[in-house]
């Protein structure tokens, strides 16, 4: 009697090598097909971001800036300004608002570092920092004001900008302990402060000290103290200056 020949392709060795290789192949093409779908949907988020921010700016006038230093000029002037000044800031610069993603770093009894950023595109972890100390002196309320309404009013007009280094707006109380703060989300994250500006009028001392805690005459940064004007029409001069500056050192594509 003749014995049966095997079914051309019936040698179950050969489907295990099969599935052995195959299978692999599959899960890495799969992986890499996920990871791009995944790009592609934040890519797409991003871009409905940026729109949306976009369609919130609003250009830097005269009124905007008067307008924020009533409110500011009031806040200042409470006892409880280390709660109100934080809170309209994060309301004003918030999504609704300006399009931000206020960040609130609370710190000591009601203390809070605040800011807001446009991340950059090509080094995210180099900072350009606009800085106001608020809370000082009380002879320095109005100048405080006046700078808070200026970052403000630069934040508002370019607002879903992209820029190549990240542009960075803070908001801290006066206090030594508040910048030894910002110092430590600084080192927390690993980012590099290219550039500070300080706004507000702080006494040449108070600026040397803040520059030391933040390390930026050991990177090369360049501290510029920007003192607030006692007018909105001057402030609004200074924040068109300011934002040309500011774009500038976050190399604009």
């Amino acid at each position: 009697m003749t014995e049966a020949q095997p079914a051309p392709n019936s040698d179950p060795g050969r489907w295990i090598r099969f599935a052995l290789v195959m299978l692999p192949v599959g899960t890495i093409i799969l992986g890499i097909a996920s990871f791009g779908i995944w790009q592609w949907k934040k890519d797409q988020a991003a871009d409905r971001s940026f729109k949306y921010a976009q369609a919130l700016r609003r250009t830097i006038s005269a009124e905007g800036i008067e307008r924020h230093v009533g409110i500011l000029r009031t806040a200042l002037s409470k006892e409880d300004r280390d709660l109100s000044i934080p809170g309209y800031l994060q309301s004003t610069m918030g999504a609704e608002n300006m399009g931000y993603n206020v960040r609130r770093e609370r710190f000591g009894s009601e203390q809070s570092v605040i800011d807001a950023e446009l991340t950059g595109t090509k080094r995210p972890m180099e900072v350009v920092m606009v800085l106001v100390p608020y809370g000082g002196a009380p002879e320095r309320a109005e100048s405080t004001a006046q700078a808070i309404a200026e970052s403000l009013s630069i934040a508002h007009e370019i607002t879903g900008e992209k820029v190549v280094r990240s542009l960075r707006f803070a908001f801290i109380p006066d206090t030594p302990a508040a910048v030894e703060e910002l110092s430590k989300l600084l080192k927390r994250d690993g980012e590099r402060l290219m550039h500070l500006f300080v706004l507000g009028g702080p006494e040449t001392e108070g600026i040397a000290t803040i520059s030391r805690v933040l390390e930026t005459t050991t990177k090369g940064t360049r501290v510029i103290s920007q003192p607030a004007s006692g007018t909105a029409q001057d402030t609004l001069q200074a924040a068109y200056t300011l934002k040309a500056m500011l774009l500038d050192a976050a190399e604009l594509p």
